[in-house]
């Protein structure tokens, strides 16, 4: 029963994230082939200048990797992750519901989680899965396992910010804990983008999977901070919910 709530309190923004990303990969094809010389003259999120140099061919690969986990997956997929991020104990009715329930409050924070990280391994790997089985269509091919590592490192790299997300949202209204996290997404990216020497440390290379990309080689130094910082807050935003006086 508390999955189901949990569902019902989630579903559109699950719907919205679903169709909009999958309307962007059917954009991102209409759109193809592009002249990375003229649609990114200077540069890309979380992309060095020196790597720039490397895409700018009509390397289907490099296409994707870049339209698609390094632009719209860094723009547009955040949106509806930060968006699941919750215990479901935000909303005054929605708590007030919850709290006459049986359940200890850990275990509505658990089953809302679990929701949430279903919903976001679906809207990240079915639109990915998308672009693989529409590659044909333009006489191109996208491996499946390239698209499933590339998703499986952006879930990974995100825990952070779907930790901090909960946290904020713990501690302070919706509206303010969004504008703080939104502000922070913009401020990391555009360090990320402006300043050369930050890059290489950026999260967002982290969830782009660059060094995949390139090296194939799995970040797993930034992927175990993403983790261990995300899973912290996560712990933090349960305990503080069970400890409330609401």
């Amino acid at each position: 029963m508390l999955r189901y709530k949990s569902w019902l309190d989630t579903q559109l923004w699950f719907y919205l994230g679903l169709m909009a990303l999958s309307a962007q990969v059917i954009a991102l094809y209409m759109s193809y082939p592009m002249d990375p010389a003229t649609t990114y003259p200077n540069g890309a999120l979380g992309v060095t200048a020196a790597e720039m140099t490397r895409l700018r061919t009509d390397e289907f690969r490099g296409y994707i990797w870049l339209r698609w986990f390094s632009t719209t997956m860094l723009l547009i997929w955040p949106v509806f992750a930060i968006r699941l991020a919750g215990t479901g104990l935000e909303e005054s009715a929605g708590r007030e519901y919850l709290l006459s329930l049986p359940a200890t409050r850990r275990r509505i924070a658990v089953s809302r989680l679990t929701v949430s990280a279903g919903q976001i391994v679906a809207i990240t790997i079915v639109p990915s899965l998308l672009l693989c089985a529409m590659a044909p269509l333009r006489g191109q091919r996208y491996p499946v396992s390239d698209a499933l590592m590339h998703s499986a490192i952006l879930m990974v790299g995100s825990l952070g910010l779907f930790g901090l997300t909960m946290f904020l949202r713990v501690m302070t209204r919706d509206a303010a804990a969004y504008v703080a996290i939104g502000g922070l997404f913009f401020l990391v990216g555009l360090f990320t983008f402006v300043v050369k020497g930050f890059t290489p440390y950026s999260i967002f290379r982290v969830m782009n999977g660059a060094d995949y990309f390139f090296n194939q080689h799995v970040p797993w130094a930034g992927l175990l901070v993403s983790a261990t910082i995300g899973s912290a807050l996560m712990w933090l935003s349960i305990r503080i919910v069970e400890r409330r006086d609401f």
